[in-house]
């Protein structure tokens, strides 16, 4: 009796293609870290993958599909991935800032994020300003809602809280958490990262808290 399997045809197996995606996701921050976005094509990241055209537009819509993909894993849309289905604005503020910006400093941490980095470091000031202005625009409703509660001081604009909170954050991502830091370097800019954010919540308690 012949026991022997004949292989199945048709899609390959999830896990083969979540592979593929990840591959992509590397070739393309290596193509847009070397050519930019605009000079970057799609025929260069499915050469580099090893892939056809058309496998990789079974992946991907397009090159700005990529782009969005690494945004929502390392850029301004991480805040909503870390964040979940519960809005800032209905967590206390206690709780929010430490443990959100805390779990979006760790995601920095990761490989492929920090690749993202040096990539917005190549695309300079104009780069980097985009996505810090994007977090502070969605962070300031937030920002305003627990200000009007009285879960932090009110006596500031939301937006320079806001700045208080993410201003040292991205020093630190910039300085330490990019594709060539050490892990020295990583552990060191997580360690600074949460005694920051500590520190923060304490300078953004509510006057009226202060005065008790």
């Amino acid at each position: 009796m012949n026991t022997k399997q004949t292989p199945r045809r048709g899609r390959p197996p999830s896990s083969d293609g979540r592979a593929t995606q990840e591959r992509i996701l590397d070739a393309a921050l290596e193509i847009f870290a070397e050519r930019g976005f605009g000079g970057a094509t799609v025929r260069q990241i499915a050469a580099k993958v090893g892939v056809s055209d058309p496998a990789l537009y079974a992946h991907f819509k397009g090159k700005q599909a990529i782009f969005e993909a690494l945004m929502r894993e390392a850029g301004p849309d991480l805040l909503g991935v870390v964040a979940g289905d519960k809005p800032l604005i209905d967590m206390p503020a206690r709780t929010a800032i430490p443990e959100v910006f805390g779990a979006i400093v760790l995601a920095w941490t990761k490989p492929r994020a920090r690749a993202f980095t040096s990539l917005m470091l190549r695309m300079g000031p104009e780069g980097i300003g985009n996505a810090l202005r994007e977090v502070s625009e969605r962070l300031q409703p937030a920002f305003s809602a627990w200000q009007a509660r009285g879960d932090i001081r009110n006596d500031i604009p939301a937006e320079v809280a806001v700045w208080q909170v993410i201003g040292p954050l991205s020093g630190l991502r910039m300085t330490y958490l990019h594709g060539i830091a050490s892990e020295a370097d990583v552990a060191h800019a997580v360690t600074l990262a949460n005694a920051h954010l500590a520190q923060v919540v304490r300078s953004l308690n509510s006057s009226e808290e202060e005065t008790q």
